[in-house]
């Protein structure tokens, strides 16, 4: 089978079934007839930008990140941190950002979504349970994407 193909049915199990670990995951891809690697699931996952999440019950499952355009990605960027952000702080060229538990990857997602779009120039993100840290170019960029996204959270 296709990767795009296998990529289809995933997201269709996603939207269609709760499922909270990848070996659920997987057996519903085996309904499906898809055989695959835990490695290329992991692979899929991340390029659909889908990810465990708790929902409104607090319960860890995967869900599918929306990322039609800028403007809605960027309205999801301040909708994640007013939701979720604890703290921002900035180290050399190192936004460093607390959430809520289990909030990390949600919010990685929503800043990697506008990476390269001014002012927030982030590099790339890594995500912890509950912490990002974003790598800007230099102190400056740092200092200056610190300041854009406490300015959304009023923190100043």
């Amino acid at each position: 089978m296709k990767k795009k193909e296998r990529q289809v049915i995933l997201q269709k199990i996603i939207q269609e079934h709760l499922v909270h670990t990848q070996e659920e995951l997987q057996g519903y891809l085996h309904e499906y007839g898809v055989r695959t690697t835990q490695a290329t699931l992991s692979r899929d996952l991340r390029e659909l930008k889908i990810t465990k999440m708790r929902d409104e019950y607090g319960k860890s499952r995967y869900l599918k990140l929306s990322t039609e355009t800028t403007g809605d990605a960027q309205a999801r960027l301040f909708s994640a941190l007013k939701t979720v952000t604890k703290s921002i702080d900035t180290v050399e060229f190192l936004v460093i950002i607390h959430t809520s538990p289990s909030y990390g990857n949600f919010l990685a997602a929503a800043l990697d979504d506008l990476r390269e779009t001014p002012p927030t120039d982030i590099l790339g993100t890594i995500a912890g349970h509950d912490t990002v840290v974003a790598f800007c170019k230099d102190t400056a960029q740092a200092q200056a994407v610190s300041y854009y996204l406490k300015d959304h959270l009023r923190l100043l």
